[in-house]
């Protein structure tokens, strides 16, 4: 345990100094990693650098050296081995901002399926008796698995608009996962994820209230990746835990990506068309800047997601109680997409 508290400590500090190293040689960079305002999903107000990324992956690194645990070590190393391709190709399109949606969510696949392919673990398993039948067959399990984490890897990236959410609402879904893994008695898996919220807590401190540095795509593909990871090592390490307690866990980000395609779906529009009718976007136009209109522009953008991480927590929160109780989980779920649809109909609506 000294050790695990060890390696929490220093991927949070490890981060937090890479974070501020890359904000203060950003003159040095910021040619090639600058996030200029102007975007149609951007409301930020100046130049900033979106490489947060680098310093949650080397963060991670250095406590995979000092993690004497083997099972914790073999995780963390999973993890950094097979989020390579979804770091790289978000790093790519960080800086030349030239890489295809489509090739993007074949990279964070391709980490979820290398996962699977070095640690011998996937999906096998939803507690639904048709599908698990299917799943029984290592291809189609394999399959999922690779769609699930890649679907939640650019999931946060989707919701990375406001400064502290994409990493906020990782933060509290480890917070879940590692609560979960802890009440099973699986404590590799919950000292894991404690790790890792701590490499991205590191970030979060130089991202949130004042937006001094992103995450980026490199960044939010691989938080998202890692995040997507431990969701499935949960109920496939631990058969008392039910699958869909992991999607409770990652809710938030998941009802906002299909809620998005099937809003632009009706639109006619392309799927990964940008626009601002995110929930969070309007959160931001529809209530921060006409309840808060005196608060400074960049202190609007974090309020949103002061308000945005409830939507994180109380899906989260129900995972945790119910962790093992599928029909229970199943009605949670759908609570929490009737309610999003409710909230986001009001709040689009004034």
């Amino acid at each position: 345990m000294e050790s695990v508290a060890y390696s929490v400590a220093t991927s949070a500090l490890a981060s937090f100094a890479l974070a501020m190293v890359l904000v203060l040689t950003a003159g040095r960079h910021g040619r090639y990693t600058m996030d200029t305002p102007g975007a149609v999903q951007t409301f930020h107000l100046q130049p900033t650098p979106r490489v947060g990324g680098v310093g949650i992956y080397l963060a991670l690194l250095v406590a995979w050296m000092l993690v004497a645990h083997a099972d914790t070590r073999r995780i963390l190393g999973t993890i950094l081995l097979a989020g390579v391709p979804c770091l790289l190709v978000g790093l790519l399109e960080d800086v030349t901002k030239r890489v295809g949606i489509r090739t993007r969510l074949i990279a964070t696949m391709a980490s979820g399926a290398l996962a699977c392919v070095l640690s011998g673990v996937m999906l096998s398993r939803l507690d639904v008796p048709l599908l698990d039948a299917a799943l029984a067959h290592a291809p189609a399990a394999l399959l999922l698995t690779a769609v699930a984490v890649g679907g939640v890897a650019n999931s946060i990236n989707i919701i990375d608009g406001f400064n502290g959410l994409a990493s906020g609402t990782t933060v509290i879904a480890l917070a879940a996962i590692a609560a979960i893994a802890a009440g099973c008695g699986d404590l590799p898996l919950a000292a894991t994820a404690v790790i890792l919220a701590a490499a991205v807590a590191g970030f979060w401190l130089v991202n949130f209230p004042w937006g001094k540095l992103f995450l980026g795509d490199g960044g939010a593909y691989f938080a998202g990746f890692a995040l997507a990871w431990l969701a499935v090592l949960l109920p496939m390490r631990n058969a008392s835990v039910s699958p869909w307690a992991s999607l409770l866990v990652c809710a938030y980000p998941i009802i906002e990506v299909g809620y998005s395609v099937a809003r632009r779906n009706r639109s006619h529009q392309p799927a990964a068309h940008p626009d601002r009718r995110h929930l969070h976007s309007l959160v931001a136009t529809q209530i921060v800047q006409r309840r808060l209109p005196a608060l400074h522009p960049t202190l609007q953008n974090s309020a949103v997601s002061v308000v945005m991480w409830a939507c994180a927590a109380i899906p989260a929160l129900f995972g945790i109680a119910f962790s093992g109780s599928t029909p229970v989980l199943v009605a949670c779920a759908a609570g929490c997409v009737l309610a999003y649809h409710l909230l986001y109909r009001r709040i689009a609506r004034s």
